[in-house]
């Protein structure tokens, strides 16, 4: 079970650190190649947008994971308890409902109807590239709810120790 926690903690930021040097050396790469040597590399442009594709919904992963998404709470944290309580739970269900149903849910509607689809110049079936959103998906609410019970744990700890 620890090394399954350990692997989940880390295959994002992994997977997202090698496609952000992907898309950086093949940018570069074709960038030298199309103005240096006039002969563009075709095929680098498909890949470096893949790779970037998985970088967005992997990198999304390894920001929710340290909750690292900009919140507006200034308002809310001047709310009395009982409706701050409140908005936190909406909020929750808003964000549930942004991950099921459009990340996986949609994202795996995506995927399988791009199956059948492949790219114009290397022929990369679309599915490889669209299953990073349900992915990511998964991957974000495994860490959404991670974090929002050590929130819960936390202000439970803080109340018993009086804090």
């Amino acid at each position: 079970m620890i090394k399954f926690k350990s692997f989940l903690n880390t295959i994002d930021d992994v997977l997202a650190t090698i496609a952000l040097l992907g898309v950086v050396f093949l940018t570069i790469t074709n960038v030298i190649s199309r103005y240096v040597f006039n002969h563009p590399l075709q095929w680098a442009e498909e890949v470096a947008l893949a790779l970037f594709i998985w970088l967005i919904f992997l990198g999304v992963s390894s920001t929710m994971k340290r909750k690292g998404h900009i919140e507006v709470d200034f308002f809310v944290n001047k709310f009395p308890k009982p409706l701050y309580s409140l908005s936190r739970i909406i909020r929750a269900i808003a964000i549930y409902y942004a991950l099921i149903y459009v990340f996986i849910y949609l994202g795996y509607e995506l995927t399988s109807q791009a199956a059948g689809k492949a790219t114009s110049v290397i022929g990369i079936n679309y599915k490889y590239i669209d299953v990073a959103i349900p992915l990511g998906g998964i991957l974000m609410t495994i860490f959404f709810t991670k974090n929002l019970i050590n929130d819960n744990f936390s202000r439970v700890k803080k109340k018993e120790r009086g804090v």
